[in-house]
């Protein structure tokens, strides 16, 4: 595997760069230190088409990686608060304080959104709408506020990165997750063994539990289970085929981030092949393994097979009456 050590130049949005796919994460162990396996597709969707060419990693201050799902204007957006927010800290007294740390960003976000909102809707600031809402009709007051909180983040963020806690002297890897739901509960979260974001999601998180995966897996095994996870996923629309895991390191003073190679993927490809499901089973095979034998299934019990029978007669006895 080799570093990759220069910034990836991030361009500005387009307005028709609408969604984005799945992207996972996953902490691990190798020789006895932490990691973190992160994993993407490159696919892109807009309104006028798509293509495989969506970077959805963005490396950040303090040795923090951003990966990116759902609306990528808004996911800019919000990355580019991370990015400023994030240099400020490079190191916390205990998790209380780097969780509520963490959370300021997107709170900052959603006030933008629903100034935006009241800024387009009423042509003043959301503070001004909310100092002058008792001279405004309650019925608009109540209206605005009931659409400000429809109003969703629309993208969806993986924060990773390995933290110092001057509580226990010691660097931990951390995966938070921000992602806005109906209740807008739990918009930041901290993830303990892996995370998932994007439409993708709900096929690679389950695959992961069924792999069983912890932080105490090693390197290789949870390059394969992100790799099989991203996979998989792909059975739901607009999942794209081209993949790129990258492994997070902290050894080094700042951490590092590397690529897997050519021969890793190739390495993952061949034990996709042996562990991963069968999709493409010829006809033949198929006809040989699935050979139906009808020692296989016997009636559920004596009497559901007497009321089986009887309403196949009264269903025949009906229809040789409706044709009289």
């Amino acid at each position: 595997m080799r570093p990759l050590v220069e910034r990836r130049l991030r361009l500005p949005p387009s307005p028709w760069r609408v969604k984005v796919t799945v992207c996972i994460a996953a902490l691990c162990q190798h020789k006895g230190k932490p990691r973190i396996v992160l994993c993407t597709d490159w696919r892109g969707e807009t309104y006028l088409g798509a293509s495989e060419t969506s970077d959805k990693l963005r490396l950040l201050p303090n040795g923090w990686v951003a990966l990116l799902a759902g609306d990528l204007n808004r996911a800019e957006e919000l990355v580019a608060l991370y990015e400023s927010h994030l240099a400020k800290k490079d190191r916390f007294a205990d998790d209380n304080e780097l969780f509520t740390f963490m959370k300021r960003p997107a709170e900052i976000f959603k006030e933008s959104l629903a100034d935006s909102y009241i800024r387009q809707s009423l042509g003043i600031s959301y503070r001004e709408f909310l100092d002058r809402s008792d001279k405004i009709p309650p019925e608009i007051v109540n209206a605005k506020l009931n659409e400000i909180d429809r109003i969703k983040l629309s993208t969806s963020l993986i924060l990773c990165g390995f933290i110092r806690i001057a509580q226990d002297d010691r660097i931990d890897p951390y995966l938070f997750v921000v992602e806005d739901e109906d209740s807008h509960s739990n918009v930041v979260r901290v993830e303990d063994n892996f995370a998932a974001i994007g439409s993708g999601a709900y096929v690679a998180i389950p695959a992961l539990h069924q792999r069983e995966h912890d932080s105490e897996k090693t390197l290789m095994e949870t390059i394969y289970a992100v790799m099989e996870a991203k996979e998989l996923s792909r059975v739901v629309p607009g999942i794209g085929a081209a993949t790129s895991i990258s492994v997070m390191d902290a050894d080094a003073d700042k951490p590092m981030l590397w690529s897997i190679t050519e021969a890793g993927y190739k390495r993952c490809t061949a034990l996709f092949g042996r562990l991963g499901p069968k999709l493409n089973i010829s006809e033949k095979t198929s006809e040989k393994l699935f050979a139906f034998n009808e020692a296989y299934l016997e009636p559920f019990d004596d009497e559901a097979e007497k009321v089986f029978e009887a309403s196949k007669q009264q269903s025949s006895a009906q229809k040789s009456e409706a044709e009289k």
